[in-house]
Parts: C-alpha cells; structure tokens; sequence
C-alpha cells in the first residue's frame, strides 16, 4: 500500500483494541460488503461526521472509487421519501416470484440449452442473494453442478482449504 501511496504516513494513529468495538466493526464491514457487492448502478454512502467518514473516502479517492458530490435540495428530498414494510414486503415478494420463476425455467431447461439455463439459473441467484435467500441462491449454483460457488454463496465466511 506504501508503494501506491495509498497510507498517510502522518495519520498513523492507532486507537488501542477493543473487543467490543472490533465486533461492531466487524458488523459494519460485512454490511458495508454486502451493499458494495450487490449494488446494481450506484451505492450512496452518506455520513455527516467528517471524522468518520474522510480516512476512508480518502482511500477510496486514491484507488478512483468515489466521486464527491454536494447534495442540492431536489436529491435531499429525493433521497427523504420513505417506503411503509408493506412496500418493502412487496418488492422482496415480486423479487422472489422472479427469482423462483427463473429458476424453474433453468432446471426445465438443462438438458436442452445449457447456455440459457446457466443464465436463468445465475440471474435467479443474483436475485435471491439480493434478498438475504443465500440458501436458494446456493440451490442455483448446486443446479448448475457448480458446487464451489455453491458452497461460496450458503457459507461465505468459511474458507476452505482445496
């Protein structure tokens, strides 16, 4: 990281361990992954306490990950509107109808085209892993004879050693 530039030399200040706030990082972390991981077209993180936020928007600006933006009035709003459980009940619903509809028609289409049925089978699992059903996504990839990814996508945090 030194060659690239990437550590502030003068900022290397390290607080002492904590176990408790090492867990909550550790949450933090695996949350943070997942939106980075699964976001589609743009991920908006936004944190009002510049110390917080700046050592690692300052890393992000080095590697040309983030871009600054100042928020006008229109986006603030925008950003504001909220969605009743209903609603959110609703899209993960429709989410998993497609999801379970795409994955039918793979497993149907497997012995006539595989090429079709991996893109069913893949897109289905893209959209259960976006609703927290691992275990269906896993399903898909285990379809597909992909036992790996299978594997990957059901246990994540477990390494193996193959």
């Amino acid at each position: 990281m030194k060659e690239r530039d990437l550590l502030d030399s003068n900022d290397a200040k390290f607080p002492k361990f904590s176990k408790g706030r090492h867990q909550i990082l550790c949450s933090e972390l695996k949350q943070l992954y997942v939106a980075i991981t699964r976001t589609r077209q743009r991920l908006w993180i936004c944190e009002n306490i510049d110390d917080f936020s700046k050592p690692m928007f300052d890393y992000w600006k080095k590697l040309c990950l983030v871009q600054e933006r100042e928020l006008d009035e229109s986006l603030v709003r925008a950003m504001q509107v909220t969605s009743s459980k209903e609603e959110w009940i609703s899209r993960g619903i429709k989410k998993l109808a497609k999801a379970s509809g795409l994955r039918a028609a793979g497993v149907h289409m497997l012995d006539s085209n595989t090429k079709l049925a991996r893109v069913a089978l893949v897109e289905a699992a893209e959209i259960y892993e976006s609703i927290g059903k691992a275990d269906f996504a896993a399903k898909c990839f285990m379809d597909l004879k992909d036992f790996k990814r299978a594997g990957m996508d059901y246990f994540p945090f477990v390494h193996h050693a193959y």
